[in-house]
């Protein structure tokens, strides 16, 4: 084993943990060009500050639990970060192994299969320890509690560092079988994109079910409703407490004995046979994709013109950081609200009744103003073609039915799942129905109308030749106009709820009010679109010939 080897391997392959992460660097460096720049040493400080910031960025929340007296919680919070730690770590695994296409580029110099194997694996320490690196405090505070300091301090580093192996076997494990069926699959590069996607998500839901569950254990007080223990994570609550006993053996000892076992599977099956695997796998789906090329060339012929320009529109979307822009902002922005009405559900509920359907149409268009913005589906979707445009213009049909029916396509995409995520949520916070339907209503043609106007900047701003896709993000002062949005949407729409509120209980005429607002909104949507028709869709063929 040469080390000088594999830690040169290692400076390249951190750059595929975090495609993100290097993206904003490579941004960076363009803006302010230095002459000793290093990109892997700029993303092992990101990588060591973010695993410090993880570290004591949930001490807080821990310290208000006496885990001696609640293993629940104790078991519960491990569970919680190991699975969302064995998520990254196997995406930044399934990156650096598959994504990377490197491994042909190795195969004929002198570097062991072993070497390049452990190279991606240091790769993904960084990315897969950033929502580990919370448990190393957790039990801190709970060994702390249940035997004294001197105990906790040794305890706490030597269940960390099995806490790190286990997620890491089982991640590679995953990669190993699961990452290979992704590659073979004709579907490869959305299902990566859902990867990456799925991953963001989760940390983003961990942060706030964190915030939820801690706000509820203040509001609870010293009443705090013990949770069942998660087997196998009660292992570490139980090695501690009885480390011989019947319950240490089948939730920490027997499944740490199986995890060495899979270490040593890692050791002689799937590291030495690893350029074998990747070099059959790439060759098998080079294969498949011509199959699959003529196999579409035989079936074509059946297919509607409108079903493969569908195909095709969804093709243009695989990409896993405009998805975050698209379906990501939208939710962080009501569990933002959420998390503070779900303490006060009974008195907002009874509080705003029916008769203030007006201020539920518009918070469903307040949240569409700061969500339908220049960097999701809509704000991009035409720019997203490429150099399909060009050749799309040269067909046989209209274009501006291809342009409408693009929007229309994009629009229903990105409204379906924000729509129906905000109906579950009032119906789990108990409004009634008109409230829900009308704040669906307000979702909607807010979304439709603003739409119009990102779609019209993305044709003014059209771009073709982009290399990445933050060009698209940022043309035309595009960051400014997302900020002004939010804030301006945030603003003028909190005020005139305030009013509209005020003017109802002063004048005890709530749905007068909310009737007035309502049908107010309503024609000043129709003007709105009334001009982008003239301004917009009557002046199309200009607008792309220009």
């Amino acid at each position: 084993m040469n080390w000088t080897t594999v830690w040169e391997l290692v400076k390249i392959n951190i750059l595929y943990s975090n495609p993100q992460a290097l993206t904003v660097l490579k941004k960076k460096q363009a803006k302010k060009p230095k002459a000793n720049f290093s990109a892997y040493k700029s993303m092992l400080k990101n990588q060591i500050m973010m695993s410090i910031i993880f570290l004591f960025i949930y001490v807080f929340t821990f310290v208000g639990i006496n885990f001696s007296r609640y293993p629940g919680y104790f078991s519960f919070y491990i569970a919680l970060f190991f699975v969302m730690s064995t998520i990254t770590v196997f995406t930044a695994l399934y990156t650096i192994f598959y994504e990377s296409n490197d491994v042909k580029l190795y195969v004929h110099l002198p570097i062991r299969a072993s070497e390049l194997y452990l190279a991606k694996l240091f790769s993904s320490i960084g990315m897969g320890s950033l929502f580990l690196m919370p448990l190393l405090s957790l039990y801190f505070i709970a060994y702390w509690q249940m035997k004294g300091i001197i105990i906790a301090i040794p305890m706490a580093m030597i269940m960390f560092l099995l806490t790190f192996f286990s997620s890491n076997v089982i991640a590679i494990y995953l990669n190993a079988w699961v990452g290979k069926i992704i590659v073979r699959s004709p579907r490869r590069k959305l299902i990566s994109t859902l990867l990456l996607f799925v991953s963001t998500i989760g940390a983003v839901g961990l942060i706030f079910f964190l915030n939820v569950t801690n706000n509820s254990k203040m509001m609870q007080g010293a009443d705090l409703v013990e949770r069942a223990l998660v087997p196998y994570f009660r292992g570490f609550y139980d090695v501690m407490v009885q480390p011989f006993g019947a319950n240490a053996f089948i939730h920490f000892w027997l499944p740490l004995a199986i995890l060495f076992l899979m270490a040593y599977g890692i050791v002689t099956g799937i590291m030495p046979k690893y350029y074998k695997e990747a070099l059959y796998t790439g060759e098998s789906r080079k294969k498949g994709k011509v199959n699959k090329k003529g196999k579409t060339k035989e079936t074509s012929q059946a297919k509607s013109l409108k079903r493969l320009m569908l195909k095709h529109h969804l093709s243009t979307l695989q990409d896993s950081n405009l998805l975050i822009q698209t379906y990501l902002m939208p939710l962080i922005f009501v569990v933002s609200f959420m998390v503070p009405m779900m303490n006060m559900k009974n008195s907002l509920t009874d509080f705003l009744g029916y008769d203030y359907f007006g201020v539920s149409f518009l918070v469903g268009g307040i949240i569409a103003a700061m969500a339908t913005n220049s960097s999701t589906f809509i704000g991009v979707g035409l720019s997203l073609e490429r150099d399909n445009f060009t050749y799309i213009k040269s067909l046989p049909i209209p274009l501006k039915a291809f342009v409408r029916e693009k929007f229309y396509f994009l629009l229903l995409l990105q409204i379906s799942v924000p729509l129906i995520l905000y109906i579950v949520i009032g119906a789990l916070l108990g409004f009634h129905y008109l409230m829900i339907l009308t704040m669906a209503l307000g979702f909607i043609l807010v979304s439709f109308i603003q739409g119009q106007y990102m779609y019209m900047r993305d044709i003014k701003y059209l771009t073709l030749d982009w290399q990445n896709l933050t060009q698209l993000f940022t043309r035309g002062g595009s960051r400014w106009l997302t900020v002004s949005l939010i804030f301006g949407s945030l603003i003028v729409g909190s005020g005139l709820i305030i009013l509209v509120i005020f003017l109802s209980l002063a004048t005890k005429e709530a749905l007068l009010i909310n009737s007035l607002l309502f049908f107010g909104l309503i024609i000043l949507l129709t003007v709105s679109q009334f001009i982008l028709t003239k301004r917009f869709w009557d002046r199309i063929e200009s607008l792309l010939a220009s």
